[in-house]
């Protein structure tokens, strides 16, 4: 075989190889979305993980068309250390109804996502994130989607209530 032949084919294996060595977890417009937020996919989210149940990503958090929010896990590395982050996506204009920030960072390992949408849980033993010392006015319930994130026995709860997010963890 001719070098520029047996070159060639391995210029080929490595161009496949390293396209199918990245293959992306998420839709392109939801990695699309995490770029502009300044993050990207969690790439080792499936790695010790039995299946693919609740995945890094759920459409359909807000009402309307399914397909016209989502919810993601997205992460950047600084130094030696990830940073998580839970974006909500919307296809279109923000809706009247959501007034949270669109970008939750979060220290913990990212569970996988699932919407939320029982209606009757209460707001007791949830905490803002931004200020878990402040209390959640009693005897209040969901009134729309939450997100929920599931890792490791763990249940994580997020819920935009009046422009903040609110978080309840329970084993």
């Amino acid at each position: 075989m001719k070098t520029s032949t047996i070159t060639l084919i391995l210029f080929l294996f490595l161009t496949v190889h390293s396209a199918y060595g990245e293959t992306p977890i998420m839709p392109i417009e939801l990695s699309e979305s995490a770029r502009s937020h300044g993050c990207q996919e969690v790439s080792d989210f499936y790695k010790d993980r039995p299946g693919m149940l609740d995945p890094v990503y759920v459409y359909g958090y807000l009402s309307g068309r399914k397909e016209n929010s989502a919810v993601f896990w997205c992460q950047a590395a600084r130094e030696d250390k990830r940073t998580f982050f839970l974006v909500v996506y919307l296809k279109e204009s923000k809706p009247s109804s959501f007034h949270c920030p669109a970008k939750v960072q979060w220290n913990n390992y990212p569970g996988g996502l699932s919407i939320y949408e029982n209606r009757d849980t209460s707001l007791d033993g949830f905490v803002y994130l931004n200020q878990p010392s402040k209390r959640v006015p009693p005897g209040k319930k969901l009134t729309s989607n939450a997100i929920r994130s599931e890792y490791d026995g763990v249940e994580t709860l997020f819920y935009c209530y009046k422009g903040e997010w609110l978080v309840r963890q329970r084993h």
